[in-house]
């Protein structure tokens, strides 16, 4: 009886530490609700734009922004080539998945692929003509959806807090 008791006084026990232990756990899981709530407005916002520029590309230069990502990465080197893998780690996709885009995208006529070097081992990507022009065609309007999805949303201030930020997520992030 008096064990009963004792086990049921224990129970209902202030952990040690009693309110001051309540109230830092309390903190605490308030801090991830806030955190898990700010981690999926970026990911709403993120998919909202990446949505909202898809079907732009598609309606307005019949081009899937994969491609045209691809496009952009080898319009922005010198003499509009990389290596696949070079090219892989610019963009958000698995090596299969670059592989596929690629096979693609060359059936297509907008990229060559070829052996790279003298190595023979990797292969190197590069802009026909046809995806030259399509990339000139389509960075004008992808440029004015950025400004009206993303950059003219927010305050200068804004701007300058993303730019101190975005490297610290992907800072390391390259290998």
């Amino acid at each position: 009886m008096v064990a009963q008791r004792d086990a049921r006084t224990a129970k209902n026990r202030v952990p040690q530490g009693g309110v001051d232990d309540a109230k830092r756990l309390r903190a605490v899981v308030d801090r991830l609700e806030e955190e898990t709530m700010l981690w999926q407005e970026f990911l709403r916002a993120h998919r909202t734009i990446i949505e909202k520029m898809a079907e732009q590309m598609m309606r307005d230069h019949n081009l899937p922004l994969e491609w045209f990502d691809v496009l952009i990465h080898l319009a922005d080197v010198p003499d509009g080539r990389l290596r696949q893998r070079a090219l892989r780690d610019r963009l958000l996709l698995s090596e299969s998945g670059v592989s596929r885009l690629l096979l693609r995208m060359e059936q297509a006529g907008f990229i060559a692929r070829n052996t790279a070097g003298e190595d023979k081992r990797g292969m190197e990507i590069s802009l026909t003509n046809k995806g030259r022009t399509a990339v000139i065609e389509a960075t004008e309007s992808h440029v004015a959806m950025v400004s009206t999805l993303f950059t003219d949303r927010l305050t200068h201030t804004d701007l300058n807090a993303l730019g101190r930020v975005l490297p610290k997520l992907t800072a390391g992030s390259d290998g």
